[in-house]
Order: C-alpha cells, then sequence, then structure tokens
C-alpha cells in the first residue's frame, strides 16, 4: 500500500465513520443525570456525534459532549462542509484507485441503502411510529452512512424532516462524486483547474433544454389532473405540431414571396401561434368524440379504454404523417440569427476562475419561450375563472359540479389545452432538431419521467422535473468516461432518476398523497 493510501487510512482512523459510531453511540449519555426538563433531544445529540465525529474524529465528539448547546443547524452544517474539505484533500491523494470504492462499498453504499430502505421502514410501522418520507430518509441514510443510520433511526424512531432527506442526499452524492473523481483523475468534470467550467456549461445546457422538455410535461400533467388518464397520444401530438409549424412557415414564405418577388422567409415563432391553434382544436374534437363517453360512464372499463383510444389515436396521427409528409427530415430556418450567447470569463481578483460559458442561441430562444408559457399557464389557473374551475375538477369533480362548473367541458378544455401545449414545445423545437414523423417517441418517455418525478398533476412539478432531466442528462453525457457512449446513453440517465423517485418517492416531489 502506498503512502497516499495510509493517508487515507490514518484519516479513517483519526475522524471518518470510526469516529462517527462512535460519537453516535457515546453523546446521547450527556442526558444522564440531567433532570427531564433539561435534557436534550436525543435525536440532535445523536446527528451531533455522528457530524462531529466524522469531521473531527475525538475532537468533534468530546466538544459536543462537553459543550451540547453548541450542536446547532449552523454548527453542523460546518462540520459538514469541514468533512467534505478534509477528505477531499485525502481522497485527491490516493494513487490506488480501487481502494476507497471497495472500503466504501463496505461502510456504505448500495448493499446498505437496501437494509436499511427493507428494514427501518418496517420497525416504524411496528412501533406504530410516523412513517412519513421513512423509506426515502432510511435509503438515502443507507447510501450515505451505511449502518449508522440504524443508530439514528431504530431506537428512538424519530420523526424525519425534509432536512434529513436533504442532508443524507448531499452527502451521498458528494461521495460518489468523490469516488468517480479517484477512478476517472482526467475527466472532463473533475480534471482541474477547468472542471468548473465544463460543469458550469453542462449545468447550462441542461437547464436550458430542460425548460423545454417542460412545456410538453405541463401539457401531459395537465390532461391528468383532470380526467385522470394518461394520454399515449401526447408524442405524436408535439410532433404533429412541428409539422405544422413547418407547413404553415413553407406556404407562408412562398407566398410572400411570389407577393413581393424577392425571397421571403418567416420566422419560426409565427408558426408557434398557428400549430397551437390547429391542435387545441383536434384535441378538443378528440376528446368530445372519443373520451367523452367514457365520463358519461358509457364505457365499461374506463382504464383500458382511455389506453387504447390515446394509444391509437397516437398510432393515426404518426402513420398519417408519415404517409403524407414522408421520413425525410425537416427543419425550419432559425428565430434568431445570433447563433451562441456568450458569458466572458469570471476572475476573482487576477485570478482566472472559470468561463466562458455558451449557450446555443435558438436553444435559448426556446427556453424564453417555454419558461413564458408555463407561467402564462400557470397564472392563467390561478388568476382566471376558468383556471380555477380546472382546478377545482381537478380536486373533486362532484364538488365543482355543485358550485356550478361543468366538468364535462372542462375535460375538454384540459386535453385540448394539454394537446395545444405539447404542440407548441413540437413548434419550438423544430428549428432546433430534424423532425421526423416518429420524433414524438422519444420526446414523451422523458415527459412521464418528468411527470412522475414533479408529481403527477403538478403543473410547478413538472417545470422543476424537466430541468432536473435536463441537467442530469447533460451531467450523465458530458461526465461519461467514453463521450460517444453518454451520448448514446442519454435516456438511460433520465430513467435512473425515474426509477429511483418510484422506489423513494413515488408522489414525486410536488405530488399529493392518495386519499
Amino acid at each position: 500500500m502506498v503512502i497516499e493510501d495510509t493517508l487515507f487510512v490514518l484519516w479513517l482512523m483519526l475522524a471518518g465513520p470510526l469516529w462517527a459510531a462512535v460519537g453516535l453511540f457515546v453523546l446521547p449519555f450527556v442526558n444522564h443525570g440531567r433532570s427531564e426538563k433539561d435534557q436534550l433531544p436525543t435525536t440532535s445529540l445523536k446527528v451531533g456525534g455522528v457530524i462531529g465525529g466524522f469531521a473531527l474524529g475525538p475532537v468533534g465528539v468530546g466538544l459536543f459532549y462537553f459543550e451540547p448547546t453548541l450542536i446547532r443547524r449552523t454548527t453542523l452544517t460546518l462540520g459538514v462542509v469541514l468533512t467534505v474539505f478534509v477528505s477531499a484533500q485525502v481522497l485527491a491523494r490516493v494513487v490506488e484507485p480501487d481502494f476507497p470504492s471497495v472500503l466504501w462499498l463496505l461502510l456504505a453504499g448500495p448493499l446498505w441503502a437496501a437494509l436499511a430502505g427493507y428494514f427501518i421502514p418496517r420497525h416504524y410501522r411496528e412501533l406504530e411510529a410516523d412513517d412519513q418520507d421513512v423509506l426515502t430518509t432510511a435509503a438515502l441514510g443507507g447510501f450515505a452512512i451505511g449502518p449508522l443510520i440504524f443508530g439514528l433511526m431504530w431506537k428512538t424512531t424519530p420523526k424525519v424532516n425534509r432536512d434529513w432527506i436533504i442532508t443524507l442526499g448531499a452527502l451521498g452524492a458528494w461521495q460518489i462524486y468523490a469516488l468517480f473523481a479517484i477512478q476517472n483523475p482526467t475527466n472532463p468534470c473533475v480534471a482541474l483547474p477547468f472542471s468548473a467550467t465544463y460543469l458550469t456549461q453542462q449545468t447550462a445546457n441542461g437547464i436550458v433544454i430542460g425548460c423545454i422538455y417542460s412545456l410538453m410535461a405541463v401539457g401531459l400533467t395537465l390532461i391528468y389532473s383532470v380526467q385522470g388518464v394518461v394520454s399515449f397520444a401526447h408524442g405524436q401530438l408535439y410532433m404533429v405540431g412541428g409539422y405544422f409549424s413547418f407547413y404553415f412557415l413553407l406556404h407562408a414564405g412562398n407566398v410572400l414571396s411570389n407577393l413581393t418577388n424577392t425571397e421571403v422567409t418567416v420566422n419560426p415563432i409565427w408558426g408557434i401561434p398557428v400549430a397551437a391553434i390547429i391542435v387545441f382544436l383536434m384535441g378538443a374534437v378528440f376528446e368530445r368524440i372519443f373520451l367523452k363517453p367514457m365520463h358519461e360512464g358509457l364505457i365499461e372499463r374506463v382504464s383500458e379504454y382511455a389506453i387504447l383510444i390515446t394509444f391509437g389515436f397516437g398510432f393515426f396521427l404518426e402513420y398519417t404523417t408519415l404517409a403524407i409528409a414522408g421520413p425525410f427530415p425537416q427543419k425550419t430556418s432559425r428565430f434568431i440569427e445570433i447563433r451562441r450567447f456568450t458569458l466572458d470569463r469570471a476572475f476573482i481578483g487576477d485570478e482566472f476562475f472559470f468561463g466562458p460559458i455558451h449557450i446555443i442561441g435558438d436553444r435559448a430562444f426556446a427556453m424564453v419561450i417555454g419558461i413564458l408559457l408555463i407561467f402564462a399557464l400557470l397564472y392563467f389557473l390561478q388568476r382566471t375563472w376558468t383556471g380555477r374551475a380546472l382546478r377545482a375538477t381537478s380536486q373533486d369533480r362532484q364538488a365543482a359540479a355543485v358550485t356550478g362548473i361543468n366538468p364535462t367541458n372542462m375535460n375538454t378544455l384540459s386535453f385540448a389545452l394539454g394537446s395545444m401545449l405539447a404542440a407548441m414545445s413540437g413548434a419550438a423545437l423544430i428549428p432546433i432538431f430534424n423532425w421526423v414523423p416518429w420524433v414524438g417517441a422519444e420526446m414523451v418517455g422523458r415527459s412521464y419521467v418528468i411527470v412522475v418525478l414533479g408529481g403527477l398533476g403538478s403543473v410547478p412539478g413538472a417545470l422543476a422535473g424537466g430541468i432536473i432531466v435536463g441537467i442530469v442528462e447533460a451531467l450523465g453525457a458530458g461526465c461519461h468516461p467514453d463521450p460517444s457512449r453518454g451520448a448514446a446513453y442519454k435516456e438511460a440517465f433520465a430513467l435512473v432518476i425515474f426509477a429511483l423517485v418510484l422506489l423513494l418517492k413515488p408522489t414525486g416531489l410536488f405530488g399529493r398523497e392518495p386519499n
């Protein structure tokens, strides 16, 4: 074992998980001999012992033992930051990359996450304790601190909150990043001094494309929140929106060129409202003819009917478009002539910090369109009578009907609006991507991931979910050791997020708990 690995083991002996375990079991003894009124919360003592021991070893444990009043959120946050800094300095000097990875798998990692996620929630239910978010906390805790999570949660079964999830999730993410950096020291996401620039660039790309993803996902979640069905034609509505925009711009340009005897190119922004109007009417007609009987009780097996009829509608749209437009890729002109926006280099004093950051002009323009449309939808839902009627119908159809709202009309409006948003998303992206009749299949898969991540029926959740998926895809593809494979695996990174959300928090970030 080389000297760098010896330093790593030395740090583990002086601080790290060993002293975190000591702090976990020693700090609660502070309450011995105190009156019940003067006793400190056992959970706070345990958390303080874990963080103090992990950060400063016996010094941290002793400090909190003799001065337990120092266990405050600020102190604990500083302890986590110090832990990250010290461990980073040690891990950066490890020459043998397999050693810390194996050690981490023994002390924490996926195995402990599975064990904690299985046993701890069951223990809570056996003791009839509040088990809300316990599965998420236990799994993240097992992944980040291994068996220590049992010491924190098993005996006293504390009520967990968002602070637990954020802290443990951040610690687990840091560990993955550190191990990745050890295994791939030349990767552009970790190689200094330009990793800050590369990571910021990839994050910016992810935010831009994520906002565009969100526009389509918002339409899908709007339909689900009101009608309670998932539209399997959503990807094809997104696709035909792009084609309607393309053919409108093509014919409008030809007409204007003939009138003026000069070549005229119509800006793609005019194709967005055209696609919106056409697909809004298309969605309203389809809902009235095929989905209305479902809500009037004329269909026995509603769920199966909704799946089959929307899937058939999407199949019809895709192959009709293929027959009319052909399989050849199409693309419109650019929104703006600026090919990219550049954020200048950032400096701290005279030292280079990071930059420059480049954002493709058309993508930035499409992102702005997506954000404006989502906020316009939120304003419509929150501030107008019709929007409030849609929200009321989504929450309780019978109560909405009693107040004078026609649920049938709200069903039609929700499906038409959702279809319109998908079409506008397609019209906003056809200047950026090559358009073919099967382009909707890939995008709708992302939309399902986004609405599950954000929470079914939550418009703000769809926006947050889209940004998260965009960032995960951009960082996953950009940080993969093999860039060509990373681009091919882009969808797989989103599916990993999908699986984790279903496992840890099935209601999503902003979803309502089932009644």
